[in-house]
């Protein structure tokens, strides 16, 4: 595993740190996610497609990172906790986390985005 995750956030709150953040300077981007009727949500889907997040796939212990291909046919559940596969609810990964210079670096991407 490259990240180091001692310190990383849980993805929910990584959503809800860049919500905050995205309001508070007025991005773009708080609006597109409100338009979604579950802002917080939309955004720890943003951050799952932008940057790097791990994952514990079900009946293993170490994270992985959490790649486009792995995530592909998956779908975040509600509680934003663990993602699924959509077609038999089948938790597929837990645990779903990213460093704190991921949610920086994020919040760098959607500063540029207009």
């Amino acid at each position: 595993m490259s990240a180091d995750l001692r310190n990383a956030l849980v993805l929910v709150d990584a959503a809800r740190r860049a919500y905050q953040v995205a309001l508070s300077e007025g991005l773009s981007l708080a609006h597109i996610a409100e338009q979604s009727g579950h802002p917080q949500y939309w955004f720890a889907n943003s951050i799952l497609h932008v940057v790097d997040v791990y994952g514990v796939r079900t009946g293993e212990s170490a994270p992985v990172l959490l790649s486009r291909d792995l995530v592909a046919n998956l779908k975040l559940a509600d509680d934003m906790l663990v993602l699924i596969d959509p077609d038999t609810g089948e938790t597929k990964f837990g645990d779903l986390k990213t460093a704190s210079d991921q949610v920086d670096r994020y919040l760098a991407w959607a500063r540029t985005v207009y």
